[in-house]
């Protein structure tokens, strides 16, 4: 099946149902491919109802914008990209996101005078809101009605990009994986909002170390690597304490929220009851998110955490004001009877990946001339992943229209699309030597990435073993990964096939990435550097793969032409690492018995 459009937009996350509805907005058309079922797959799947982050109420003057950026960039440890950041913020007034949430039925909290409310009112010099109410369902029926998006083709997964003779973007093949027909589509402009990468962190001893669906294999961030567009920091996660045990109760975002401000320390423990407040103490008084993680890895380390490497809480400490574990809690005790324990454990994980290209123009096209990539955490550690993905697939949008206004589709050559589907294909038809399953293949990747016990805990002999292996999984497993089912109708191992390929190159980048940073930084937790270095850390790992399979790795001055990198370096804390805590105080306990 032949489809044209001036926009292909891959995915229909928030990113790509932002981007496709400005398309139409702006009167050309565009169709989203969307792998899983269309308002359901990936993070969007969640339905998280989570994180209006807009400055449309609030002055966006450049006092105001860069004073925004300074507070980003430091709840980023100094790796927020400040230019694109700026984009995105200057966007808001244009875009409207919460006047258009009202449209899709996501309606925010209010003050009494009728603005919107924000959690962060007492820090002005933050304007950004957060903590509203937003659902991608209710966004993905406003895509449906009334061809507010031109067409939505769904269960239909992207395999590649196409590219004209003078290396243009000029539309993708995907496969149906309902009935297995091959689509080719046409487009003058390509927009790549596809999700995170988040699935290559593996398991733990209570469930899947990311709360980010099975979706988030990296499939697009695999295609771009193989195209060879420079990735930036893709050794960094967004993470949140986010698992609690016991079963029935574990939580997905908004458990802790690590500002010094909602969150008191008397509420963490670890696993001999010492609180966070005893081990902080005065001479600690913030931690941002990333410095959070290193206390919960570096407690793993020193063997200080819970049975499954967490921490435990004390819900009678927590905030009383109506956050997540607290509605969930009242719904359990309401509707099972169950009323939660004390003292719970609670185990960190990842939400979101922070890999994005290195170049990206103010409307999110990639050194790849009209290819677009909207979703970009341009921040890493602090996630942002709303502001990205909505704000990213607006501009992306805009620059994606302006190319559509004053070009023709690029051409095509046929051998490129039949070379395409030819090796799509070959998962199905191929019966090789001592076979593997895509989804050993995949579980194979987890385990050598991030293992069980350490997590993202790693020395540099550990990093060149895991990409030994990793480079042993792509040369011998990979060629040999087939489907038992050979069904060309709903068969999900075939897609499985899909998923492993371009998860291992996500894990590769990444890895490739974790061997430049030579100190522990965000999700970056280096055993022989444990401890982050702002004289050299305020910088992006770069990495590429040629054309010849060769991986080229750089580690590159960070975009800080707002504020720069010597302000980031002084407000950025850089006085917790994984040994900070190593020891326990004398008389630590709390005295409580779980």
């Amino acid at each position: 099946r032949v489809h044209a459009c001036d926009v292909l937009v891959v995915g229909g996350g928030i990113a790509g149902m932002e981007a496709a509805l400005r398309v139409v907005e702006l009167g050309k058309t565009a169709i989203i491919v969307d792998k899983g079922v269309f308002g359901h797959s990936g993070t969007s799947g969640m339905n998280w109802g989570h994180t209006y982050q807009s400055m449309e109420f609030s002055p966006d003057d450049d006092a105001t914008i860069a004073n925004t950026i300074a507070v980003m960039d430091m709840v980023c440890e100094g790796l927020l990209n400040q230019p694109y950041f700026y984009h995105l913020l200057k966007a808001h007034k244009d875009e409207k996101i919460i006047q258009n949430g009202l449209k899709y039925g996501s309606i925010p909290l209010y003050n009494e005078d009728g603005t919107v409310l924000s959690h962060n009112e007492a820090n002005p010099q933050f304007p950004v809101t957060h903590d509203q109410g937003f659902w991608p369902r209710m966004m993905a029926q406003w895509c449906c009605r009334n061809s507010n998006v031109t067409e939505i083709i769904d269960n239909t997964y992207v395999v590649d990009i196409l590219l004209s003779e003078d290396g243009r973007a000029a539309g993708a093949v995907a496969i149906d994986m309902v009935d297995s027909i091959p689509h080719v589509f046409h487009a003058k402009a390509v927009i790549m909002a596809t999700g995170s990468y988040c699935w290559i962190t593996g398991w733990n001893g209570m469930g899947a170390e990311s709360m980010a669906g099975k979706e988030n294999t990296g499939d697009g961030i695999g295609i771009l690597l193989r195209h060879g567009i420079p990735m930036a920091d893709m050794e960094q996660f967004c993470g949140d304490a986010s698992q609690w045990t016991p079963a029935g109760v574990r939580q997905t975002m908004g458990n802790f929220n690590f500002d010094a401000s909602q969150t008191p320390k008397n509420m963490i423990f670890d696993k001999d009851m010492v609180s966070w407040e005893v081990m902080l103490g005065d001479e600690h008084p913030m931690i941002n998110m990333g410095a959070s993680m290193r206390i919960f890895y570096g407690l793993r380390l020193h063997s200080r955490t819970t049975e499954n490497g967490g921490c435990y809480i004390d819900k009678a400490s927590a905030p009383v004001s109506p956050r997540y574990f607290r509605r969930v809690e009242e719904r359990q005790k309401e509707v099972l009877g169950y009323d939660l324990p004390q003292y719970v454990e609670v185990v960190p994980e990842t939400w979101d990946s922070a890999g994005c290209p290195r170049e990206l123009s103010d409307t999110s096209e990639t050194i790849i001339p009209g290819l677009f990539f909207a979703g970009a955490a341009p921040g890493a550690v602090g996630g942002m992943t709303q502001i990205a993905a909505q704000s990213g697939g607006w501009i992306a949008a805009n620059g994606a229209v302006e190319i559509a206004a004053k070009i023709a589709a690029p051409a095509v050559r046929q051998e490129q699309i039949d070379q395409i589907i030819e090796k799509a294909f070959s998962y199905l038809e191929k019966t090789p030597k001592n076979p593997i399953r895509a989804t050993k293949v995949m579980r194979k990747i987890q385990q050598t990435y991030w293992d069980r016990k350490n997590g993202p805990l790693k020395d540099e002999n550990k990093i060149k073993q895991i990409i030994c292996e990793l480079n042993q999984i792509l040369e011998e497993d990979l060629p040999r990964m087939w489907t038992v089912d050979k069904s060309y109708r709903m068969n999900c191992e075939w897609r499985d096939c899909f998923e492993a390929e371009n998860m291992l190159y996500c894990a590769l980048g990444a890895s490739y990435a974790g061997l430049l940073r030579k100190e522990s930084r965000g999700f970056q937790m280096r055993t022989d550097y444990p401890d982050p270095d702002n004289s050299i850390g305020l910088k992006n790992t770069v990495v590429q793969l040629d054309e010849n399979g060769r991986w080229h790795t750089d580690f590159m001055a960070k975009f800080d032409q707002i504020i720069p990198s010597s302000i980031i370096a002084q407000m950025v804390p850089n006085d917790i690492g994984l040994h900070t805590f190593a020891e326990n105080k004398k008389g630590e306990g709390n005295g409580n018995e779980r």
